[in-house]
């Protein structure tokens, strides 16, 4: 029989050998793209900030939370504070709190009972089920909020343009000239040679005139003036080609904080607006959705309306890792991601949050003015939860799929 010496010697080793996969995971994605790394870490914030409003609010009320985990699958490692076991598992696409008694089929050990979720008042039960959409819709306000007042609004300056996109390779496999030359995603060109290209169609001139003509770019790069010289590449109908995509030009304005306050507010309101959109889309053209979910790897319309083509936490990484995203790019994702989360989240059927909310409020409606507390019997419920789940997991999965097999090429 092992002693306790040996036990904790186990625990140990067990939580030791976890630490060392959660660290060596993280270190092999910052490998392969630091971008990836830290969007991958500011989605797992997001998360587990869903979760800890759920656990405070909890702690608040009176309620007792036994668990507070961040990820799915086996246990890799744990610890605990006071009457909560705090620990991580490997798969990092979503995390859970345990409350006891959550409904009437959960099994309560009876000196518990009185802090179990389903004996408290309607008040306490409305803020536990919707604190995580909370914690999402107060990060997507501090986002705006520092987006507004520090980061700056992307504002069009009129009828200048940028690069928006730099062609790597021309049609023969070489560099192409704009990758010769360095150019990047948001250089304006100023002039090529002597000619001064103010307009977009500007450029197009210049560069179409000279076909495999060595050039002189007057670049103007973050506020600085800069000259590159590459040859231009010639296209099959013998015109010279440089090899960017523009757009127009965009800066980011600031505000002071009452400005910034008030435009935080209606943004939010239209964001809420836009995922209830998103939301309706996808649930009435359920057979595109799935279409899309079911093509083939490389198929060209699986990105087609963007309305209707589902992104899964892969695709969330890959399009927040993208160097074609600026800074006010990202944070206006990370709100737009919130938001989106914080709202679906609030559907009233389980096992989402909106579902804990429907019944608790339905449960309240029946109650009345009697003062005798009703509780709805959840096994009724259950053909549905397993409904929603299986069309969730499906949805899920299939959208992983989607990412990898058709990726949005962000």
């Amino acid at each position: 029989m092992p002693s306790a010496f040996e036990s904790d010697d186990g625990r140990i080793q067990s939580r030791t050998l976890g630490v060392l996969l959660v660290v060596g995971s993280l270190l092999l994605l910052g490998y392969v793209s630091k971008a990836m790394l830290l969007v991958t870490l500011v989605i797992a914030l997001v998360i587990f900030m869903h979760e800890l409003g759920h656990y405070l609010t909890a702690r608040i009320t009176g309620m007792k939370a036994t668990e507070f985990y961040l990820g799915f699958g086996p246990r890799l490692f744990s610890f605990r504070r006071g009457e909560t076991e705090f620990g991580v598992k490997p798969i990092l696409a979503g995390a859970y709190v345990k409350v006891v008694g959550m409904t009437n089929l959960d099994e309560v050990e009876e000196n518990d009972e009185p802090r179990t979720y389903r004996r408290q008042t309607y008040p306490k039960r409305l803020l536990v089920a919707s604190a995580g959409s909370l914690m999402h819709f107060i990060m997507a306000l501090l986002g705006l909020l520092a987006l507004f007042l520090f980061v700056g609004e992307p504002v069009t300056q009129g009828d200048s343009w940028e690069i928006s996109t730099v062609v790597e390779q021309s049609a023969d496999g070489e560099l192409s000239a704009a990758a010769s030359a360095g150019l990047k995603a948001g250089d304006q060109i100023l002039a090529v040679g002597s000619q001064p290209t103010p307009a977009w169609s500007d450029l197009v001139d210049a560069v179409r005139n000279q076909p495999g003509s060595f050039v002189r770019l007057e670049v103007l790069r973050d506020g600085q003036t800069l000259f590159r010289e590459t040859k231009l590449g010639v296209d099959e109908d013998g015109y010279g080609i440089l090899g960017v995509g523009g757009q127009r030009a965009v800066t980011n304005v600031s505000y002071n904080a009452p400005t910034a306050i008030q435009k935080t507010i209606s943004e939010f309101v239209i964001m809420v607006g836009q995922s209830f959109k998103g939301i309706w889309s996808i649930f009435a053209n359920l057979g595109d959705v799935a279409d899309r979910i079911f093509s083939p790897p490389n198929d060209p319309s699986a990105n087609e309306n963007l309305e209707t083509r589902p992104v899964s936490v892969v695709g969330a990484v890959q399009i927040g890792a993208s160097d074609r995203l600026n800074g006010s790019e990202r944070l206006q994702l990370f709100v737009a991601f919130n938001v989106f989360v914080g709202i679906f989240n609030l559907l009233p059927l389980l096992p989402l949050d909106g579902g804990h909310i429907a019944i608790a409020t339905y449960e309240r409606l029946r109650e009345g003015r009697s003062g005798q507390r009703y509780m709805i019997d959840t096994a009724r419920l259950m053909p549905i939860t397993y409904a929603v789940v299986a069309f969730l997991a499906f949805f899920g999965l299939g959208a992983v799929y989607l990412d990898i097999a058709n990726p949005l090429g962000f």
